[in-house]
């Protein structure tokens, strides 16, 4: 898989849910509501289907609001839900890719991140992501 490909995609897809701003990789700023596709931890090579499929394991970040902020909770349930149109699992999952063959999102965890001094409620979504390595 094309490390650079995946994450074009997975910035692609997410930017069809409303007013996310989506970033293919980290930016040097980020104004909520924002989606940044991570670097993985590593790339697994040939794991699946007689030595034919790479995976890795993608985060992606999804900052929404000042934590202190009631509408930044509101909208993180949105986004952290596991159907409709503003959910990050069932957008993903749904998308049809060419960079890679599988996605599941597997899970979100929540965080406090500070960007620029400020605090913002985050949600930290994993992703694995399957494809042929050639």
């Amino acid at each position: 898989m094309d490390l650079a490909a995946v994450q074009d995609a997975v910035a692609a897809r997410l930017a069809t849910i409303g007013a996310l701003r989506t970033h293919a990789f980290p930016p040097g700023r980020v104004s909520p509501d924002a989606a940044i596709v991570s670097y993985p931890e590593r790339i697994d090579f040939d794991q699946t289907y007689g030595r034919g499929m790479d995976t890795m394991v993608l985060p992606v970040v999804l900052v929404v609001g000042k934590v202190s902020d009631r509408a930044a909770r509101d909208k993180l349930a949105a986004y952290c839900k596991g159907t409709g149109a503003s959910s990050v699992k069932a957008v993903l999952e749904s998308g049809t890719y060419t960079a890679f063959d599988v996605v599941q999102v597997a899970d979100v965890e929540f965080d406090v991140v500070t960007i620029e001094g400020a605090d913002y409620m985050a949600a930290l979504f994993t992703l694995k992501i399957a494809g042929s390595g050639a």
